[in-house]
């Protein structure tokens, strides 16, 4: 069988009711805002890097400045910060050439007082996020028509492809719909990299980023083991535990999942240093690529697949389709300019221009209008198609994307009859 290649981002999930990225934006806020002890000489870092990044942003002239504002930009530079103010011999070298810098902040005596406030909100909020996420997934309900279909979309998948999914997402929507992937942990909870490395069927749900089923394993945080029953007993980090080093002298929190900024830094923890390695090969492996829900925002991930697909050229290239959602409003992708059509045509290297509905002429489409006839856009040139009728909503023309992923005619995307 042929492989493919699947990758899923926070928009996969939304329709089983777990958080969109703005959902989580809003609970970080409130996380951030009830964490201070004034009288600890703490203030809301989460809260004052948002400012500035926005404040940042805003300064500039440029007319598309493709940089998102979200929870996960602010976590990188939450980290950022956390290594600005650590003292010498560690932390950030530059404040050597440039003076430190008066940053306005409230922080805690003691030289290590900055450091270990700010890496203590970023690690609480972190632990929240896991904990939050947790519950939603034990929230699911497998019963509904939504997680119905979605275990059909991927039923239908594998019925014509040999699958392999790289979840970015924390949650337990991909495993509810297919239970028994392979994850890379054993039966005992242990992680083993040896079968990952080795293995050569696919078959397997891997969770790039973390998982709501990984818990640290000790007092000191790792190595990271996997429990299936989420109402059991979870570590997922904690405010004054060590950080551990990365690159560069840099120290992040140690905790069960990968969000923010330096995430190659985070990667190099395992699970996920394998997970990044395996990523590439795979991509490289895979005979089609499908994208569900994703905002091509990690740099990592897209750097995979476009290095995959600038080596293919005309019949080496795989086919590329994207299950995502338009909205009443959102304008045909021929002129949008915003984060995502640019991140999307920088990674599967095409461009808005060459995107048509499948089976008609050059004119743009309307995607609520596409999404409304279960159509497609397609860039026939660059064999990349675009779905947005929603991520679980695919599973009614499931057998025409698994068929044109498999190398059939572009007729099969035409819009569906009624």
């Amino acid at each position: 069988m042929k492989k493919l290649l699947v990758i899923l981002g926070a928009g996969s999930s939304v329709g089983l009711r777990l958080p969109s990225v703005a959902t989580i934006d809003a609970l970080m806020q409130g996380w951030a805002a009830a964490w201070p002890q004034p009288n600890l000489g703490q203030e809301d870092y989460y809260a004052a890097v948002e400012r500035g990044m926005r404040a940042y942003i805003a300064s500039s002239t440029a007319s598309n400045q493709h940089r998102s504002v979200n929870f996960e930009t602010i976590l990188g530079d939450l980290a950022a910060l956390a290594n600005w103010v650590t003292p010498a011999p560690h932390g950030t070298t530059l404040q050597g050439l440039t003076g430190k810098a008066n940053l306005g902040l409230q922080f805690p005596a003691g030289r290590y007082g900055a450091a270990v406030a700010v890496n203590d909100q970023l690690t609480m909020l972190l632990v929240q996020l896991a904990k939050h996420m947790r519950g939603q997934s034990q929230a699911i309900d497998a019963a509904s028509q939504p997680a119905a279909d979605y275990a059909a979309l991927l039923d239908g998948l594998r019925r014509r492809f040999d699958v392999g999914i790289y979840n970015l997402n924390y949650d337990t929507a991909a495993l509810t719909a297919w239970p028994g992937a392979f994850t890379g942990f054993d039966a005992n909870g242990g992680f083993s990299p040896r079968d990952v490395h080795g293995r050569q069927d696919w078959g397997f749900i891997y969770h790039l980023h973390g998982s709501v089923h990984h818990s640290l394993s000790n007092v000191f945080g790792y190595p990271i083991v996997w429990k299936d029953d989420l109402s059991a007993g979870f570590d997922d980090g904690e405010p004054h535990r060590s950080t551990g080093r990365v690159s560069d002298g840099k120290e992040m929190p140690k905790t069960t999942l990968v969000a923010g900024g330096f995430k190659l830094d985070q990667l190099l923890v395992e699970p996920f240093h394998s997970f990044q390695a395996s990523l590439i090969r795979h991509a490289h492996e895979a005979d089609a690529v499908l994208i569900g829900g994703y905002g091509f925002g990690d740099t990592h991930v897209n750097r995979a697949l476009s290095s995959r697909l600038e080596r293919g050229t005309g019949q080496d290239r795989p086919p590329a389709m994207i299950l995502g959602y338009a909205g009443r409003g959102t304008d045909s992708i021929h002129f949008r300019r915003d984060d995502w059509v640019w991140n999307m045509t920088q990674t599967l290297l095409t461009d808005g221009h060459f995107f048509s509905e499948a089976g008609y002429g050059p004119s743009p489409a309307d995607p609520c209008e596409l999404a409304q006839r279960r159509a497609f856009d397609l860039a026939d040139v660059h064999k990349t198609a675009i779905w947005y009728g929603g991520f679980e909503q695919a599973a009614a023309r499931v057998d025409d994307i698994a068929a044109w992923l498999d190398g059939s005619s572009n007729d099969v995307l035409r819009a569906s009859r009624p």
